[in-house]
């Protein structure tokens, strides 16, 4: 707390010194450090991505828990579009390898992702924000609805609290680290929507990654897969265009089973938040490790 209390910009801001927060700061240089690490050699790639996952737990369980409210993982998500997104017009597509049309897809899922994710986090904060300003005044039980035993005020039918957004979110299905905001009723379909285009963009832009970087064969009609990436290590930007598109792989399948989970809740008319409370009344950290690493990797809290 000493260090995130005494780090400062001191100069070339209006008013003095702004405080920054170090959670924040670390994956603006931890995510580019680590592509440029993993692009070195094959073993550099494996100890990378097997190790990442490992850091990020450490740091969760042991600094950033302690923190009500963490821009680490927003921080980190942000960091790795831009960087994606960069290695990939920069790099990839001159290579002359994709056309004109995959490029534009690419760039209006990214887009799309972008301002879907940018809706959802914009409600979230709204819906914080006024049930906040509603509960202004009001002694503890007042209100209408059901006592939220949290906060003690009278919440709405189907509304749960949210420690992280200290106030009760209608329809709740959980705190979404990777947008740092409450993922419910206000802006459920802004999300889903953010995932899709996020899964799109992910994988696609792999797959064209992949197949202009290594040596593809088709798959079927005019879909080709990448075949042989033996010689990819040969040039450092080569190999860090083929690790950006493992990274961008490995999001994109976490996005897609989100996306499919949060589908299938809908199907069967139910929140994540439900369905955690049915089945388990213990907090995260009470689950043992790896129910612990669920709940960082799956943004469930």
């Amino acid at each position: 707390m000493n260090i995130l209390e005494r780090f400062r910009v001191p100069c070339a801001w209006r008013g003095g010194a702004k405080q920054l927060s170090v959670d924040a700061v670390i994956p603006l240089f931890a995510v580019p450090i680590l592509s440029c690490i993993a692009a070195q050699t094959v073993l550099c790639t494996i100890i990378t991505f097997a190790t990442t996952p490992i850091l990020v737990y450490y740091l969760h369980h042991n600094f950033l828990r302690f923190l009500l409210r963490t821009k680490f993982f927003l921080m980190w998500n942000v960091t790795s579009v831009v960087m994606l997104m960069l290695v990939f017009e920069i790099t990839v597509v001159p290579l002359l390898e994709i056309l004109p049309e995959e490029n534009w897809v690419f760039i209006i899922s990214v887009a799309g992702g972008i301002a879907c994710a940018y809706q959802t986090k914009i409600k979230a904060d709204c819906t914080s924000q006024d049930g906040s300003t509603s509960t202004q005044g009001l002694e503890l039980g007042e209100g209408s609805g059901e006592l939220c035993t949290t906060c003690r005020r009278r919440a709405p039918p189907k509304a749960y609290h949210c420690r992280m957004c200290q106030t009760c979110i209608l329809r709740r299905e959980y705190h979404c680290k990777w947008l740092d905001c409450c993922v419910g009723g206000s802006n459920l379909r802004w999300y889903m929507a953010c995932l899709l285009f996020s899964a799109v963009a992910f994988i696609y832009g792999s797959n064209l990654t992949m197949t202009s970087v290594c040596h593809p064969f088709i798959f079927i009609g005019t879909i080709l897969l990448p075949d042989d990436c033996s010689d990819v290590y040969h040039q450092l930007d080569i190999a860090l265009c083929f690790v950006s598109a493992i990274y961008s792989l490995l999001a994109g399948l976490a996005v897609l089973r989100c996306l499919l989970y949060h589908s299938w809740l809908i199907c069967i008319g139910t929140t994540a938040n439900e369905r955690r409370l049915a089945t388990s009344g213990r907090s995260a950290y009470e689950q043992g490790s790896l129910k612990n690493w669920r709940h960082i990797f799956c943004c469930k809290t």
